[in-house]
Parts: structure tokens; sequence; C-alpha cells
């Protein structure tokens, strides 16, 4: 096998054509790390959300939870399931929500709709992530606000103690919430019922159950079974699972641009690597005259050509970090749709960017490596 040095030697001697090299491979890696990083991002704040015990119950048909209507005998009728856990008082631990949009940008030109989430207390203990920041929860016939932490990072005005009109009234704020880093903190939750008084609705948007561990079994069965529902049950993990299909949207959007780019690149590699095997054959034929096969031949120039992969990869990951911090990115909020997240690089982020970088570089340096592995012993040498 010939020496690693011998390729670390090569890629030395020809510094500028190696840099400019990793600076294309490079590229295409900070793309992969930045792009997975607001996946990620994204993901984890949907995922957030989920109850690992946790239904949702939407009516029949319903892709989601704002296209949902639940009528009040359908909660009654859920009620004394006994699959149900219950709290320390002995009260099903199932709550009913009514979700509305409000606009709550200043500017009347602009449209930034928050989701308004009707609770009533009970739903503290359902989605038991939820936890106070400041202030306290909203009472009932007060028509207050407590609004998520996201919300209230992304409009700073919507503090506790202000004031917002909304529909036919004014509400009052009165506290700011966390949940995990979850969805639930980029909403503004009121009370259940003064939200429905407001809008004038008699059903709930969507009932939200806690379970007794073990029973989600028997529970989808029952809900199928009894013929007075027309209610589809969903565990939460996979609701909030299908519901980052934008987050695939995304990737698939951003992995057309990083290909388009990456097969930028790998003709990049390819042209600098038979460039190089050109410089080189009087060295090929040194080195097949001491005795080396072709087979060694070929994965010496493989092995330089991911060599040059992988180091993009490094300065790939190394500039999207500090691209990421340049521009504020880590501390930055962005949205989709009603939804916030933050920018996570994760270790799943930054794999993704040098393993796609190690394979630019491979498929780079294939078709030159076979090249060099196919020199000729005396015509290297006639030639050099």
């Amino acid at each position: 096998m010939i020496p690693f040095r011998y390729n670390l030697r090569s890629l030395l001697e020809r510094r500028a054509t190696s840099a400019m090299t990793v600076l294309g491979v490079g590229m295409v890696a900070m793309i992969f790390v930045i792009l997975f990083g607001f996946i990620a991002g994204l993901q984890n704040s949907l995922l957030n959300a989920a109850g690992a015990h946790n239904y949702i119950l939407v009516s029949r048909g319903a892709p989601q939870e704002n296209a949902s209507r639940v009528p009040r005998d359908q909660l009654d009728t859920i009620r004394v399931y006994p699959a149900i856990a219950q709290s320390a008082d002995g009260e099903p631990l199932i709550s009913p929500e009514v979700i509305a949009g409000v606009n709550v940008s200043r500017d009347n030109r602009v449209k930034e709709f928050v989701l308004l989430r009707g609770v009533t207390p009970i739903a503290y203990q359902v989605h038991s992530g939820m936890h106070l920041v400041s202030g306290r929860w909203p009472k009932r016939g007060s028509y207050e606000w407590v609004v998520g932490q996201k919300a209230s990072v992304r409009f700073p005005y919507l503090e506790p103690g202000s004031q917002f009109h909304y529909d036919r009234r004014e509400w009052t704020i009165v506290g700011v919430f966390s949940d995990h880093d979850s969805a639930r903190e980029s909403e503004i939750l009121t009370d259940h019922d003064d939200l429905k008084v407001d809008r004038h609705w008699t059903d709930d948007t969507v009932l939200h159950v806690m379970l007794k561990p073990g029973s989600e079994a028997a529970f989808q069965q029952a809900i199928k079974s009894d013929g007075r529902l027309r209610l589809d049950a969903i565990a939460e993990p996979a609701y909030y699972a299908a519901q980052t299909q934008i987050a695939n949207q995304l990737r698939s959007l951003g992995l057309v641009v990083a290909i388009c780019l990456g097969i930028g690149a790998v003709f990049g590699g390819m042209n600098t690597m038979y460039t190089t095997v050109a410089r080189r054959e009087r060295e090929i034929g040194v080195l097949r005259v001491l005795g080396f096969p072709s087979s060694n031949i070929l994965v010496c120039f493989l092995l330089e050509s991911a060599l040059l992969g992988l180091s993009g990869g490094a300065a790939g990951v190394l500039l999207a970090f500090a691209v990421a911090s340049a521009i504020g990115l880590s501390g930055r909020l962005m949205s989709v749709g009603t939804l916030f997240f933050s920018y996570r690089p994760t270790p799943a982020a930054v794999a993704a960017g040098v393993i796609v970088a190690a394979i630019i570089g491979i498929l780079g340096g294939t078709f030159p490596a076979w090249r060099a592995s196919r020199v000729g012993i005396i015509d290297s040498i006639r030639e050099a």
C-alpha cells in the first residue's frame, strides 16, 4: 500500500488548486449544514408539543386542528371513557379547546397571524410541559391572554399589562408561558368560554386527552366502534410528526439547490484530479516500477480526492457556524405560517454536511483515479 504521507505531500504541493476545490466543496457542505439546522429546529418545535400518552381528537377526516369541529355531545360521550387518566381531584384529563387566528400586527397593511387557543384550567395538566414564565393564567370572564414565549419574543409589545384589540373588545395580557421550546410557544392562550362567547361558537375545535399508560389500543378501538362518535383519534407524537411535512418540503427544495451546486463541485474536483493525474504520470510510472499494483494506484488517488472532500466538509461546517454567528441565526426566530422556531445546528446537520462533502470528493475522483490506475509503465516514463 502506498504510504498515506504521499497523498498529504501531494495536496500540500498544489496548495492553490487544492484550496479552490476545498472551498467549492465547502460551500455545498455549508448549505447542507444550515439547511438541516433549519429543518431540525422546525421539527423540534413541532415534536416537542407531543405528550407521550396524549391523543388528539379531531372531527372525522380533518387534516389538522383548525379544520376540525367537535360538538358538545361528543365531549360528553368521551368524558366517561375509562382509558382517560384523571387528575388528583378525579377530573378526567380531557382538554376541550377552541382555536382562532388573530392578526397581531400593529400595521394594518401587514398580516401577522398567531393562533389564539381557548382552554380550560385542565389544559395545564393535559399539556404538562406548559409553565408560567411570568404573570398568571387567564381568568374566566375577564377576557385575558397569556402569550407563548416565542410569540412574546417575536412581538415584544404583547407584554403583561398591555392590551390588544381583537374582534369586538380589548383583551388584557396577563402572563407569558413556556412549553419545552414547542410549537405551543408560538400561540396565545385565553379562557375557553371567553373565546367561544366572543366568537359566538357552540362547538369546540379539538379535544386533547391524556390516557392511562398502556390503554392506547383499547382507547382507539373504543373510538372506532362507538357509533355515537364522529371523531378520529391520533396519538400526539404521530399527529405532530405528520405536521412536519412542511419540513420535508423545505428539505426537498434545499436538496435541489444543494445537488445542483454539488454537481458543479463534483466536476470541479474531477477537473482538479484529472490535471493532477496528467502532471504526475511519471510519478505513477515510478510507483508501478517499484512494484505497486494498479489497484494501489486507484486507491491512492481515490483517497486523495476523499481527503479533499473531507477537508471541504470541515471547511463547510466552520463556514456554516461563522455565517450563522455573523447574521445571528442562533438567536433569531424563524417562522413558517404561524409557527416560530429557532435554528438548531444539530450533530446530524453537521454529519450531513461532512458526508455529502466526502461523497462529492469520491465521485469527483473516481474517473481520474481509474485513469491513473491504467497508466502504462513504459509510456508514462517515456512521455515524462
